[in-house]
């Protein structure tokens, strides 16, 4: 049984999930890319339908039905531009990965921590793949400063 803080943390975590699948949409449908980095953001965008869908089951009625407007608003500027796409998703990724990390300390219930720490593991990966693309410079992705999200 989830507490209302997990369903609430989770809920929120939910609506950045639906944000930035759709931000990966976005680009993935303007196909700016060819062949493997088109490959990689259609695969990075199942990522993020997946972690979305695990959110819905976890959460069942309770889940979240719209996507974080402002998430989803702020960066969809920031991918018109073919030259800003790697840089823009290495931001969200790295946004996504603290953010989490912020919910993952405060949940109570141990299924959803192993939930969310699964979706963690791998948005730090996007985060590496992404700054490896950018310069070659994995710290762009380890030594994240973003500022995470706040659940309201």
């Amino acid at each position: 049984m989830l507490s209302d803080l997990d369903i609430n943390l989770l809920a929120f975590a939910q609506t950045a999930e639906l944000a930035t699948r759709d931000l990966y949409l976005s680009v993935v449908n303007r196909a700016v890319m060819s062949g493997d980095e088109q490959a990689l953001l259609v695969l990075f965008h199942d990522h993020h339908v997946a972690y979305e869908q695990s959110l819905n089951g976890l959460l069942g009625k309770r889940a979240a039905l719209v996507r974080d407007e402002s998430l989803y608003a702020r960066f969809l500027v920031k991918l018109s531009n073919p030259e800003d796409i790697w840089a823009t998703l290495l931001e969200i990724e790295n946004i996504l990965v603290t953010t989490h990390t912020a919910t993952l300390e405060r949940l109570e219930s141990a299924g959803a921590a192993g939930l969310i720490a699964s979706v963690i593991t791998v948005e730090a990966r996007h985060a590496a793949i992404l700054a490896t693309l950018i310069s070659g410079d994995l710290s762009l992705a380890l030594d994240n400063k973003t500022q995470a999200l706040v659940a309201p």
